[in-house]
């Protein structure tokens, strides 16, 4: 039942009605203790490619995903308790006899201590996975997000202006924009959160860059990690996109190098991405 609804889901694009997603989800909550916690969690980051990772993973006979892909309970809303967070898996039962994994994908989950608290003691030998993108690409792509949803109705270069890139580069933004852009592109915060709860085994980094230019190589890459064997797969097509809102601000240059001491911090942890160039 749960890859006909991941079929489903993709079938409708995600807009899945609300009150039908809550009607359902009710029902499994009624054998709630049966289901099973996740064996992996894509915890970030936001406009990183995690909705084509997860999408990618549930294509695979060894994988169930989680119904929605993005549940917020770890790092929003723990106080709905265990037994709601359980009935978005499938059954252990069913796990069982397809040999299979459950997981979920959250990105905002990165970015918070008590997420990595609570997955820490829920299910302590969970795998993680994060995927880390350009810095600056990723603010204008979540820009992007927010003006797609109309959550934002400012020109690109009326958010990205010189005034504020100081104030990102002096660590003081002001306003839900900034403090989005500001907040989801702390990456070394965010590792630091899961690298203190979980084994350096149980931490999967990659190049979210990497990730859109050589997918079925990374694909490979995940399959590795959570011990499942490696499918060609049957589509690469991305998504979750920001189709057709590719345009950079014209400070785009200026707003990467606020990230510069952040890819310095990145560095002395041992991580090295696409976007930092040589040395």
């Amino acid at each position: 039942m749960d890859r006909v609804l991941h079929k489903l889901r993709l079938g409708l694009r995600g807009r899945v009605p609300p009150v039908v997603k809550e009607s359902y989800l009710k029902l499994r909550e009624l054998n709630a203790t049966s289901r099973a916690v996740p064996d992996f969690l894509i915890v970030g980051a936001m406009k990183a490619g995690t909705t084509s990772l997860f999408n990618y993973l549930c294509q695979h006979p060894r994988i169930i995903g989680s119904v929605p892909k993005e549940i917020f309970y770890l790092c929003s809303h723990p106080e709905r308790g265990e037994r709601w967070y359980r009935r978005h898996f499938p059954r252990r039962a069913a796990l069982t006899q397809s040999h299979a994994l459950c997981g979920e994908a959250t990105p905002t989950s990165l970015y918070s201590g008590q997420a990595a608290r609570i997955a820490s003691e829920l299910m302590p030998n969970a795998k993680i996975i994060v995927l880390l993108r350009e810095p600056a690409a990723r603010a204008v792509s979540h820009y992007y997000h927010r003006y797609r949803a109309g959550r934002e109705t400012r020109a690109v270069d009326e958010v990205f202006t010189t005034s504020m890139i100081e104030r990102l580069a002096a660590d003081a933004p002001e306003g839900d924009t900034e403090k989005a852009i500001c907040d989801r592109g702390q990456y070394v915060r965010g590792l630091k959160h899961w690298k203190a709860r979980f084994g350096e085994s149980q931490i999967l980094v990659l190049d979210a860059d990497i990730f859109f230019q050589q997918t079925q190589a990374v694909y490979n890459q995940v399959c590795e990690f959570l011990n499942i064997p490696a499918l060609t797969l049957a589509t690469s097509e991305s998504f979750n996109a920001n189709t057709g809102l590719k345009q950079k601000p014209e400070h785009f240059r200026e707003l990467q190098r606020c990230f510069d001491p952040q890819n310095r911090e990145l560095a002395e942890m041992g991580y090295h991405f696409s976007w930092m160039g040589e040395g």
